[in-house]
Formats: structure tokens, sequence, C-alpha cells
């Protein structure tokens, strides 16, 4: 566990990381940050995951961002964050909806013949 450690993931965006537990069994650090963007939109994924990379002086392709919540009208928003060993505990351990979100890659939706 790590004491709160500041992050700046661009000029309006700022942050703290909250928590960070490292899973030795999935090869994985788990990260809870709390973002402060008062009066600008909740940033986009790929931000959030540029910005954390050089935060955490990490891979891109390391990194999962799990979830984004963020309080109406707040400003305030809290991510959940993994960061794996390697790329292959990352495609073992994280679902595929999971990995396409943070791509940019959309699946389709409905059946085989969609």
């Amino acid at each position: 566990m790590m004491s709160e450690v500041k992050v700046k993931i661009s000029d309006k965006v700022q942050g703290v990381i909250e928590s960070e537990a490292d899973n030795r069994i999935l090869g994985r650090k788990e990260l809870q940050v709390t973002l402060f963007h008062i009066g600008a939109p909740t940033p986009s994924r790929k931000e959030l995951l540029d910005g954390m990379a050089k935060v955490l002086q990490a891979k891109k392709e390391q990194l999962v961002l799990r979830k984004i919540n963020t309080s109406y009208g707040a400003g305030v928003s809290k991510i959940q964050l993994n960061l794996y060993d390697n790329t292959e505990g990352l495609k073992r351990y994280e679902s595929r909806h999971i990995l396409d979100r943070d791509s940019g890659t959309k699946q389709k939706k409905g059946g085989k013949n969609a």
C-alpha cells in the first residue's frame, strides 16, 4: 500500500492514487484513483489510459481501465485500473469486452448473422 500519490493527466485533470494492491497471483497491480476535473467533462478512456501510462511509467498495452464512475455535476471521477506485469496475463484474465472497450474497437451486437 502506498500513501496518496498525486497524478496529473492533463492541464484540466489531476488526481490522487487512493489505493494500490499488488495481486501477485494474477500478476497485476489494482489501483483506485480519484480524478478532479472541475469545470471540464469526464476524460475519455484514451486520455486516461495515455495519462496513467505516463504517470505509472508503464506501457499502455499493459493497462486496463476497468471502471469510471462520475457523480453528476460533481467534476470528480473514481476509476479502477489494473496494471499487468505482461500482456499475456492481461489477455488471460480480462474480459474481451473490456479489452475491446479500452482499445476503441467495438464488437458486433447480436448473433452469428449480425
